[in-house]
């Protein structure tokens, strides 16, 4: 096996980014160390100089996985960028898939798919495209590409083109599964959203009680927030009035933010404007190990992404940290298949919209929080397991890559597919 087949993985972020470090490279990885162990090259995009830790580096070349950093820079001309990429992409994966009998790509995300997909019409005997989503239409409900632009029309010829050339998709939730199967894609569909290492997520207790005491927190309910601003989240603005409405709602608000430099002016200046200064804490950005620590330190978790239509397609990573961090979250409704299992399983509160909600049905919910802690962390620890860890995932990708072996008589696209 390890003589006759490989694999080329393909991610269009860096490898630092933490939809590399703690989604797709843990899968890839955790796929080697369960065997059997297949010659792997990785492909990231680097904004930057990638600086990988030593310990990543050999966890890597101990897994058997080549890495191969593409240059990408953002501010630059994205599709002349692009194409070059595409060209080292199917450069660099010939020769490392020379001479063997099966050859297999995966794909970690939309635009990831663009460049699998052109190696599936190059020869390559076996396509898996991992957590599809349309991104061409977040960017244009938000605002973000104008609706019938070059950009928008790229995208989706690339979208339509990679649901072609597919042989499994592995799609983040039920939206996205009908939207494959709408899409006339061929593809076998399986339907697994992003995870996460649930167990070395978890809640840190001896963490939460020293943070709590250095913040001077201990008597709050404290909210959390772990990520962006604007784009496809809300704005510093409309976050601020969301904060605002829960601080009327109960004096022992407090909301805990973990974000970027370039956030942190804007909501100190509108949290101060509204007078909230003290209830309002944010730390700067922080590595992902650490990120679970000041989870710990809170109470709930929020989603703070806008509920337009093409959101049923997302996984939030949030959710799942979260969730493993022992924390119910606040979601809107419609967002993933997680506003369902926040409801169904009793691990969050649904509103309509940050921004619009029943406040005596919050204000009760959130009191709940405070009187069923041990209740709700079991809760939401065992839906992270049971939706969202990464065991589930490679699983997944286990028996997608089982499927490539027993398809071997299939003969790679013809070139017309391009």
């Amino acid at each position: 096996m390890k003589e006759q087949e490989c694999v080329v993985v393909i991610c269009s972020h860096g490898i630092d980014d933490p939809l590399v470090s703690i989604l797709m490279l843990q899968y890839a990885i955790r796929l080697q160390q369960g065997g059997p162990c297949r010659p792997m090259l990785l492909f990231t995009e680097e904004p930057g100089e990638p600086e990988p830790s030593a310990s990543v580096l050999k966890e890597m070349a101990d897994s058997g996985i080549q890495w191969h950093p593409l240059r990408y820079d953002l501010k630059g001309r994205q599709f002349l960028q692009r194409m070059r990429n595409i060209a080292v992409v199917c450069w660099r994966s010939h020769w490392f898939a020379r001479g063997k009998k099966r050859k297999v790509a995966i794909a970690f995300l939309s635009m990831a798919g663009a460049y699998a997909s052109v190696l599936r019409s190059l020869g390559f005997h076996h396509f898996v495209l991992v957590s599809f989503e349309p991104h061409s239409r977040y960017m244009v409900e938000l605002g973000v590409w104008r609706k019938g632009s070059m950009k928008v029309r790229a995208s989706e010829y690339f979208e339509r083109r990679q649901l072609r050339n597919a042989d499994v998709v592995v799609a983040p939730t039920q939206a996205a599964v009908q939207h494959v199967r709408q899409s006339g894609s061929h593809a076998r569909v399986m339907h697994q959203g992003v995870t996460i290492d649930v167990r070395a997520n978890g809640r840190r207790e001896e963490r939460r009680s020293a943070l709590r005491r250095e913040l001077g927190l201990e008597e709050c309910i404290v909210l959390n927030y772990a990520g962006k601003f604007n784009g496809l989240y809300y704005s510093e603005a409309d976050y601020v009035q969301f904060m605002a409405a829960l601080c009327n709602l109960d004096e022992r608000v407090h909301h805990l933010i973990v974000t970027f430099p370039e956030h942190a002016g804007r909501l100190h200046a509108a949290a101060g404007a509204m007078g909230l200064q003290k209830r309002l804490t944010i730390i700067g950005p922080v590595p992902p190990e650490e990120l679970t620590d000041y989870l710990s330190a809170s109470d709930v978790g929020v989603i703070a992404v806008p509920p337009t239509p093409s959101q049923a397609f997302r996984t939030p990573v949030k959710s799942a940290l979260y969730w493993a961090a022992g924390l119910p979250i606040i979601i809107p409704k419609g967002i993933s298949d997680d506003w369902m299992i926040a409801r169904d399983h009793h691990v969050g509160h649904v509103v309509e919209d940050l921004l619009r909600f029943d406040p005596e049905l919050l204000r009760a919910w959130l009191s709940s929080v405070t009187k069923e802690r041990a209740e709700l962390r079991r809760r939401c620890t065992e839906v992270a397991l049971k939706y969202r860890d990464t065991a589930r995932m490679v699983e997944v990708l286990r028996e997608a890559l089982a499927e490539a072996v027993e398809d071997e008589s299939v003969p790679p696209l013809p070139g017309h597919a391009c």
